[in-house]
């Protein structure tokens, strides 16, 4: 399947390590030219080396994804090392885990609401407007199973992600006229070091935990790269404002 994804110009924001970094390593080897960012200069400048290596055509930038400020910038590195881009994938970083509605504070709720919804608003910002005169763009955003259906233990981000997929849904319907999509990705066990750390930090055993996924395994970031890479292309141009879970059959909820 010819996905004709080459010469488009991608920001992977997140895109260091995990299923962004997959995202970033698949849309490169369609031929598509990525600037990925992530917060830690090591992790950006390893996950550079390592698509670059595979002939990919890449830059990376160290920097927070959350203000206005952090999206201009990012989306001014595309412009300046590729042009304007065609493609913005977004996987915010993940805010307090706390749970128990009384034990989650103000703070961690505002701080979730940065991260979630105010980053996408941000970056969806910077891009819309030379997709809208191209008359081509995709949106793609890492969400959550947590939405569908609601869990019944509340975390700020959990509960602030609902947000970030009605703007998704927005800018779905507002921007279809000038052929851009918007559509949120809900992943469910997916095999990750951030992964890893929350099941260590909250006793969980991974065997367990696996269980629960009808498959009796956890996915990987390549699943969700694939996926991300066919709704970024024409291929895909009539889906839109969805949430598609990719969970390996573990959510209970028809829609």
């Amino acid at each position: 399947m010819d996905l004709k994804l080459a010469g488009k110009v991608a920001v992977v924001a997140g895109g260091s390590r995990g299923s962004d970094l997959a995202v970033a390593a698949e849309l490169a080897a369609e031929g598509v030219a990525v600037v990925l960012t992530g917060r830690n200069p090591d992790f950006v400048k390893d996950a550079v080396a390592t698509i670059a290596a595979a002939g990919g055509k890449v830059r990376g930038l160290a920097t927070n994804m959350v203000s206005v400020d952090d999206a201009k910038r990012i989306v001014d590195a595309a412009r300046e090392a590729f042009g304007e881009p065609d493609i913005l994938v977004i996987n915010p970083p993940s805010p307090s885990m706390t749970d128990g509605f009384e034990a989650i504070t103000n703070e961690e709720y505002l701080e979730a609401h940065e991260m979630f919804t105010m980053s996408l608003v941000n970056l969806a910002r910077e891009v819309l407007p030379a997709m809208k005169a191209r008359g081509w763009g995709r949106i793609i955003e890492l969400a959550s199973t947590v939405k569908t259906p609601h869990l019944d233990v509340p975390m700020p981000h959990q509960n602030t992600r609902v947000a970030s997929v009605s703007i998704i849904k927005t800018i779905s319907f507002e921007f279809a006229r000038y052929n851009i999509t918007a559509n949120s990705i809900a992943p469910g066990a997916i095999q990750s070091a951030l992964a890893t750390d929350y099941l260590e930090r909250n006793g969980y055993d991974p065997e367990a935990f696996v269980k629960m996924t009808p498959m009796q395994r956890f996915g990987h970031g390549e699943d969700i790269a694939a996926l991300v890479t066919f709704l970024a292309s024409d291929r895909a141009g009539f889906i839109s404002g969805e949430v598609i879970r990719i969970d390996g059959g573990a959510s209970h909820s028809l829609f």
